[in-house]
This record gives C-alpha cells, sequence and structure tokens, in this order.
C-alpha cells in the first residue's frame, strides 16, 4: 500500500508548486476566468472607476495596429501570470473572439516576442496607441489613469 501512495503524493506535491497548477491544460475561457475577470469583469465590460477599460470596441482596433499589439503583451495581467506563452496566446484570442470580430489571432511565437520588447511604462505607452488610433479616427473605451 505504502508503494501505491508514493506516487500519488509525489503527484500532489508537485501540483502544489508555484506556478504548477495554472500551466497545467487549462481552456482558455478558464484562464480568462482566472487571469483577467478580476479586472475585466466576466462580460469584459472593465469599470470605469477602477481605471479598467472594457473590451467591447477596443480590443479589435488595438490589436489592429502593432503599438497595440505590444501593448496588450505588458498590461498588468499579462505581465503578472503564471501561463505559458501559448496559453497566453489562446486567452487572447479568446478575448478577441468574444469581444470583437475574431481576427488578428496571436501565435505564441508572436506572444513570446512581443513580451520581450522594451515598452517602458504601460500606461504610457496605452497614450501612444490611443493616439495613433485616433489619427485614424478610431475611439475606444475609456481609460481614466493619469
Amino acid at each position: 500500500m505504502k508503494q501505491t501512495l508514493l506516487p500519488a503524493l509525489v503527484a500532489l506535491a508537485v501540483s502544489a508548486l508555484p506556478g504548477h497548477a495554472m500551466n497545467t491544460a487549462t481552456s482558455p475561457r478558464a484562464n480568462y476566468v482566472l487571469h483577467c475577470s478580476g479586472c475585466h469583469g466576466m462580460q469584459g465590460l472593465g469599470t470605469v472607476e477602477g481605471g479598467i477599460p472594457g473590451f467591447p470596441n477596443s480590443v479589435g482596433p488595438i490589436v489592429s495596429i502593432e503599438a497595440g499589439r505590444d501593448y496588450v503583451m505588458h498590461v498588468p495581467g499579462v505581465v503578472a501570470n503564471n501561463m505559458t506563452d501559448a496559453q497566453i496566446a489562446e486567452v487572447m484570442n479568446y478575448i478577441l473572439d468574444q469581444w470583437s470580430d475574431g481576427s488578428g489571432h496571436f501565435t505564441e511565437a508572436e506572444v513570446t516576442r512581443r513580451r520581450a520588447a522594451p515598452i517602458g511604462d504601460v500606461v504610457r505607452y496605452r497614450r501612444v496607441v490611443v493616439e495613433e488610433l485616433r489619427r485614424a479616427g478610431i475611439e475606444i473605451a475609456e481609460y481614466p489613469w493619469p
């Protein structure tokens, strides 16, 4: 009995290691719920009071430009999670499918490359993205950060 219990205990101990549980094969929706919905909500609407922009009518235009694709790879929820780059691509694609026209999907390689690109202050960088979109006549969700 002790011999059959040991593998189960080892598996339990490994699954308790930081990062392990979230890096298992989890659906993009489940990862959205775990890593994104706390700020953006289950409906992707964010909160003006919390300074969190909504996805509808915004995420599609943002990822339609190069600077926007870099930006979304540096928002706090992407930077401060333990998902793999493949899982981040899947979650971003889930977001695009849910709150835009589904175009502009990310690949794992693109996520890896864009996460490695230095952008500095993400709030300041978002202003660059917004200004580029405004010049193209595109307005996106309100973002009240200074």
